[in-house]
């Protein structure tokens, strides 16, 4: 049976691959690659913390942020990016 961490993880790294996707496919006009490549580092920042135990806990009440941000930009607000941002920020209240 996996860890919560191990499963935080598997869920980080969908996140990551499919941003990682939308930068290669879009790339160069796409207006939001600032905020794309932000959250990028953002998920591989949380990624590094959890990996090393330094993740701080949410206690069932803080968020990382990430479904705000990505909400603020992405289209269609039915993108897989956001579904899976939106199931890390549960994910983490949840269980983190």
């Amino acid at each position: 049976m996996e860890t919560k961490t191990e499963e935080f993880i598997k869920l980080l790294d969908k996140a990551l691959e499919i941003a990682e996707q939308i930068r290669l496919d879009k790339q160069p006009e796409f207006k939001h690659s600032e905020r794309l490549n932000n959250l990028i580092d953002a998920l591989q920042s949380i990624r590094s913390k959890t990996l090393i135990g330094k993740l701080e806990a949410s206690g069932g009440i803080s968020t990382l942020g990430l479904a705000r941000e990505v909400a603020d930009w992405i289209e269609p607000l039915d993108s897989p990016l956001l579904k899976t941002v939106g199931t890390i920020e549960e994910y983490y209240q949840k269980h983190l």
